[in-house]
């Protein structure tokens, strides 16, 4: 089955975006994305476009700002779903991922260092959720933590060591088309799922998703992935960079991937572009829960597998 390049998470000027439905997608289209979400603010918005190759599916960030910053991302929904606010984060965010999944959608939550908005004790509450957002394009979002705050790679860690079961993700959390592309500018092509899919439908790619079919990266690029209960095999072919250079593959990058398992423990570290790990034997069930990937390119760029659960 081949691999699908998406991004999950875009504005366009339906809500606090700076350019047409029609200019985002054109954008995500020349820089070779096989799937798109748009995902504006309380608002479905639907493009019906019959000249592009790029799958279009719906979604809604469903925005709340006060009493709480929580935002989530409905994936694949019919129609809009109104935010839903109950007596404190958890619950709150907690409804609305019930709203997302009663709607048939796949709910993704989104940057939650943003305004330190979620911590981890909100996070090991949810169940049901499908994504975490553990990047996010954007500056202000916060994603490796800092002061005292947990990174939000570590609060996956925490959420997978308490048996939730989640599937990490990057993004753009696209808003800017227009201008320069600079750090502190929301820009398109930072963060991105490669789907594992039989082919280039949204039943399909959404299926993938739902069961975890996917890796995630801010530029390494993988050949080939194999997971089963006694190996986790990678092969990688370059940094795939896509912010304003239209698709350019670097190839003389070092590598080093890291075996991690319960609570972010680092088991193994390997280098180099063919990487197999074999899972330790388990002689207790509380010893390890998980394992899952991360490998970090010598340009800064990072890629990391789903965890396998044992």
């Amino acid at each position: 089955m081949p691999w699908f390049k998406g991004n999950l998470h875009t504005h366009t000027n339906k809500s606090d975006g700076d350019s047409s439905p029609e200019v985002v997608v054109d954008w995500y289209e020349k820089n070779k994305y096989d799937f798109l979400v748009l995902s504006d603010h309380n608002h479905l918005t639907i493009l019906e476009k019959d000249d592009t190759n790029i799958l279009l599916i719906p979604g809604e960030e469903i925005t709340l700002n006060v009493p709480y910053s929580i935002h989530v991302n409905a994936i694949g929904i019919k129609k809009v779903i109104e935010p839903t606010i109950r007596t404190n984060k958890a619950k709150t965010l907690q409804a609305n991922i019930d709203n997302i999944i009663t709607a048939g959608g796949l709910a993704e939550i989104n940057h939650p260092n943003f305004r330190w908005a979620l911590d981890e004790d909100d996070l090991v509450q949810v169940r049901g959720a499908h994504f975490l957002e553990v990047f996010n394009g954007n500056f202000n979002t916060h994603n490796y933590g800092g002061g005292g705050k947990k990174s939000v790679e570590e609060m996956w860690d925490q959420m997978l060591s308490r048996k939730i079961q989640i599937w990490g993700v990057a993004v753009d959390d696209s808003h800017h088309f227009q201008g320069e592309f600079a750090l502190s500018r929301h820009n398109p092509g930072r963060g991105w799922v490669q789907v594992f899919a039989e082919n280039l439908s949204m039943n399909n790619i959404l299926e993938s998703m739902r069961n975890g079919n996917f890796y995630f990266s801010t530029g390494v690029k993988f050949k080939e992935v194999v997971i089963d209960k006694e190996k986790i095999e990678l092969k990688i072919t370059g940094d795939d960079v896509n912010e304003g250079l239209s698709n350019t593959l670097i190839t003389d990058s070092k590598y080093t991937t890291q075996l991690i398992s319960k609570n972010g423990e680092i088991i193994e570290e390997i280098n180099g572009k063919k990487v197999s790990f074999s899972i330790p034997k388990i002689t207790d069930k509380d010893d390890y829960i998980y394992f899952r990937t991360k490998t970090l390119s010598s340009t800064g760029s990072v890629a990391w597998t789903q965890p396998l659960f044992v």
